[in-house]
């Protein structure tokens, strides 16, 4: 199984598991929900998976590393109470609550969540003094005497023992015998999907689809263990792109200490300087900016396919980054517009105005917090959010600024003085015009290219690549679908 079959299954356990009946019951009983284990090398994304069903079917995460856990702190300590059975005393044990199922339960609180996917990670490397506590865990879905709530799910991962991790034991019958095994498996076509979603660089896109054999590697050398896994070349990807905004040299050095195989790292080192030199292409810039076709662009048909390669992902990347970019700016004004909505119901004057946004944007931000805190806000929406923070203190002290002058000097049409929030929201729409000015800029960058490309590649094997990966992105299909629709229907021809 890849790792986007196990994404689906996920999604699937997660919505049956907290399916509920007409009286409220869940449908299936507790002891009955096997926890899902996903078995498989590491770096092939377990836990990130895991996250991400969560997320998708709108319920709390929590994650614990086992090999972190003692028996003492995933059960709770012992106490000794005195205790009267018919008369004689008696000293008896109990124990403090779990620590995981005490974060359960703050989670709940604190999100007002009632279900969710508790992740317990390297469970086949936990102590032997924790095994009998896991197995209960695994049955009844509870930590000694203290049972998690009936919403939560239990999900698990682990590596293969032997190969990769020295201290993973192999699992017993008992124990697979309480569990539903997702034996998972690295596949470059399943996560090039997830890779698209996440904007990986282009070079590295490329690369692995020359070389697939680079995608995940594993080997024993007389000088060590060599490796290369998908969390390698998700985490230099960032790593890179933040290089070249800031114009950092990245080289093989750099490279290396991402891509731990020597054959692997002279691979891409070498791929990605043929990376640069078709991206600083003279025209290519204005191509990307405002699309104009660069003249005397050299045609590429019969250029090998690294180069040709090299130039389709750059555009396509090119392009996902520039609207992903705009949607962003889109829901931004967006959120703003309705922020300025429920500030009007407040009807703060001019005085006020920041004070007012400032407690709601406190309590807009606690509420973010938790919400990061428990794997439920993803990177986009925290960057937006913060963006919007932003917008919203720089447009309440303009319009402070404004006030005054505004209020002695304009009426409404029906004479009533201009509000603090009618200013704001005029200052506003700025950001919705000029969010409109990219999209009409957008549409041409697509004409633009749209041209470009069959002019360079023919309508081969690369033109076709390069239409069905753009076309591959959710928000490139929506903005063309919905401004372009022309356009749309001669892309999809091509694929």
């Amino acid at each position: 199984m890849n790792i986007q079959d196990a994404y689906e299954e996920l999604c699937r356990t997660i919505t049956a598991y907290t399916a509920k009946n007409e009286a409220g019951l869940y449908r299936i009983p507790v002891e009955s929900r096997r926890p899902l284990l996903l078995m498989g090398a590491p770096g092939i994304g377990k836990t990130a998976v895991v996250r991400q069903a969560a997320a998708k079917c709108r319920v709390a995460f929590l994650s614990y590393a086992m090999t972190h856990h003692t028996r003492q702190s995933a059960i709770g300590l012992p106490l000794i109470r005195e205790r009267n059975f018919r008369g004689a005393p008696y000293s008896i044990t109990e124990y403090t609550m779990s620590e995981i199922v005490g974060d359960v339960l703050r989670a709940m609180e604190e999100t007002g969540m009632e279900e969710g996917v508790l992740f317990l990670d390297e469970i086949n490397c936990v102590s032997e003094t924790l095994l009998p506590s896991m197995l209960r865990l695994l049955q009844f879905k509870s930590f000694g005497s203290h049972r998690l709530p009936d919403g939560w799910i239990i999900a698990a991962a682990g590596n293969p023992p032997g190969r990769y991790n020295r201290s993973a034991r192999e699992l017993d019958i008992v124990t697979l015998d309480r569990v539903r095994l997702l034996s998972l498996e690295p596949d470059l076509d399943a996560w090039r999907t997830y890779a698209l979603r996440r904007t990986v660089h282009g070079a590295i896109l490329s690369y692995l689809a020359l070389r697939p054999e680079h995608f995940y590697l594993f080997k024993r050398t007389e000088n060590g263990t060599e490796f290369v896994t998908p969390r390698s070349w998700e985490d230099l990807s960032k790593a890179l792109g933040t290089y070249e905004d800031l114009s950092l040299p990245a080289d093989r050095r750099f490279f290396s200490q991402y891509l731990q195989c020597d054959e692997v790292c002279e691979g891409f080192s070498s791929y990605y300087r043929l990376y640069g030199k078709f991206t600083e292409s003279p025209g290519l810039e204005d191509l990307t900016g405002t699309g104009r076709i660069p003249a005397d662009f050299p045609s590429l048909r019969d250029a090998p396919a690294d180069e040709q390669l090299c130039l389709a992902e750059y555009l396509v990347q090119n392009l996902h980054g520039q609207l992903g970019a705009w949607d962003d700016g889109r829901l931004l004004a967006e959120s703003l517009g309705y922020f300025i909505d429920g500030l009007e119901g407040l009807a703060p004057d001019f005085s006020g105005l920041e004070e007012t946004c400032a407690g709601l944007l406190a309590r807009r931000n606690a509420s973010l917090q938790k919400k990061k805190e428990f794997g439920l806000l993803s990177e986009r929406e925290e960057t937006r959010e913060r963006l919007l923070a932003e917008q919203v203190r720089s447009l309440a002290c303009e319009a402070r600024l404004r006030g005054p002058e505004t209020v002695s000097g304009r009426k409404t049409a029906g004479g009533a003085e201009t509000s603090a929030v009618s200013v704001m929201r005029a200052l506003s729409e700025s950001l919705r015009s000029r969010t409109e000015r990219d999209a009409v800029r957008l549409e041409a960058v697509f004409r633009g290219i749209g041209r470009f490309v069959p002019e360079v590649f023919g309508d081969g094997l690369t033109a076709c690549l390069f239409f069905t990966e753009l076309l591959e992105q959710p928000e490139t299909e929506a903005f063309l679908k919905n401004r372009m629709g022309d356009l749309l229907d001669r892309f999809i021809g091509f694929t």
